[in-house]
Parts: structure tokens; sequence; C-alpha cells
């Protein structure tokens, strides 16, 4: 048995899975035998994307909820032990951000980022590992980007210090999980651009994929996916920290 089928019939919870990297990494999983729960707040498109494993075969639970709210990630938990069990893996793919500057910037968009990208991690990481306690094999998984590593971006500053703020958590976290001998493992995914909806989102629709990447050939999320399935086949005794990646025309 290959590394990576270590966890047919393990429980896997996915963020953010209504498009791009959050329900390509949920299809993967799913493919990979797993039992994978994915939340969102577009119920619609959760439904379509577990109709759709479900014809594969696939086993799939559609958790709709805002990261926002606390008590919506916790029924997440709940309504996955109700229905399989305690998480094995836990992918926080959810996030957002808003265009703006630190000089005209809107106090709840800033909030807002805050929230989804650090609060809710946060809850989601805490949940979780009470999930993972004593597992001899258990893993997280935070989306993170190459900007907590290079925040060089213009009118980003809340996302890119937000996903900071992951990457010092990730860290921190591994040093909590070691002093207390816990075999739960904790790793980043950290990519450049990628063809997704974010940030479309984030401009408020202003800009265009096939405008913004007619220069270089983006990242897809099936790329960020496969680091993902990286760090899943990787031997238990192997903590991987972060996976950078970027496009070769991003110049990073």
């Amino acid at each position: 048995m290959s590394d990576i089928e270590r966890w047919k019939g393990k429980i896997a919870l996915v963020t953010g899975a209504s498009s791009g990297i959050g329900d390509t990494l949920a299809r993967e999983l799913a493919r990979l035998g797993m039992k994978v729960a994915v939340t969102a707040r577009r119920k619609e498109r959760l439904d379509a994307l577990v109709d759709e494993m479900k014809k594969e075969g696939c086993e799939m639970l559609a958790l709709a909820g805002d990261m926002r709210k606390e008590e919506d990630i916790l029924s997440f938990f709940s309504a996955i032990h109700d229905a399989w069990g305690t998480v094995d893996v836990l992918v926080n793919n959810a996030g957002m951000g808003m265009m703006s500057t630190l000089e005209n910037g809107k106090t709840e968009e800033w909030r807002e980022t805050l929230d989804v990208n650090v609060l809710a991690v946060s809850i989601g990481m805490r949940e979780a590992l009470k999930d993972m306690e004593g597992k001899e094999d258990a893993q997280i998984i935070n989306i993170s980007t190459i900007y907590a590593y290079r925040p060089q971006v213009p009118n980003f500053p809340y996302y890119q210090a937000s996903k900071f703020a992951v990457q010092a958590m990730s860290g921190t976290l591994r040093a909590e999980l070691h002093a207390k001998g816990s075999k739960a493992r904790v790793a980043m995914i950290s990519p450049g651009m990628t063809a997704t909806e974010f940030r479309g989102r984030a401009s408020g629709g202003k800009l265009v994929y096939d405008d913004y990447f007619k220069d270089f050939h983006p990242l897809l999320p099936q790329d960020v996916a496969q680091a993902a399935l990286y760090i899943l086949a990787t031997p238990s005794y192997v903590q991987v920290h972060d996976v950078q990646l970027s496009p070769m025309g991003q110049g990073l």
C-alpha cells in the first residue's frame, strides 16, 4: 500500500469548497476513498459538488454555513461526528480579502478578513485537534499565500497580514504539539497567483482573469491540490512545514 492510500476511509473536512482550490482538493480526497465534508456559504454549489461525486461512488457531505460565525464552524464538526466520526484531516482553505489601502480601507472589510482568515482558522484547528487527540496519524493543512513571506502586493494589506498570521499560528501549533507528544502534523501551502474566483471577488468584479493573466500562465487549482496530496503522501514521521509554489511568469 502506498503512503497516501492509508487515508482511505478516513475523514476530511475542507472549508471554502464551493469553487477553486477547495472544490478541486475535495474531489481529489474523495477519489482517494476519504469521507469528505465540504463547507461554504453557497449551498447550491456544495450540493452540486456532492451530487457529482456521489455519481463517482464517493462519500461526501455538504455543510453550508458562514466561517465568520463560530456557531456555524462548531456545527460542521457536530454534523461530521453524527454522520461519520472524528476528523482525521482538516484543510483550512476558506479565505477572503478585499482590495483596499491602509490609508482609505474600510474597517468592516478589515474585520471580516480577520474573522475568516485568522479566527475561523484558529477555531477550526482547535476543534480538529480535539478529534485528533491520541491518533497516530492526523493532518492539518492551512492554505496560505506566497505573500505571507513576500508582502509586496499593493492594495491587499489585510489579506497579506492575515496570511502572515496563519504562518505564525501554524508554526506555533507545531511547537505546541511537539511539546505534548502529539502525532498530529501541521502544514501550509503557499501558492502564488492562481486562476480562481478569489481575485475577481476581491476587486468587486473589476479584474478579469483573461486580461490579468495575459502575460503568463497562472497556477491552476489542481496544482495546489497536488501539493496537498504530496503532504498527505509523506510518511507519518515526516513533518512538512510549508510548500511554496508560484507560476514561472510571476517572477517570485
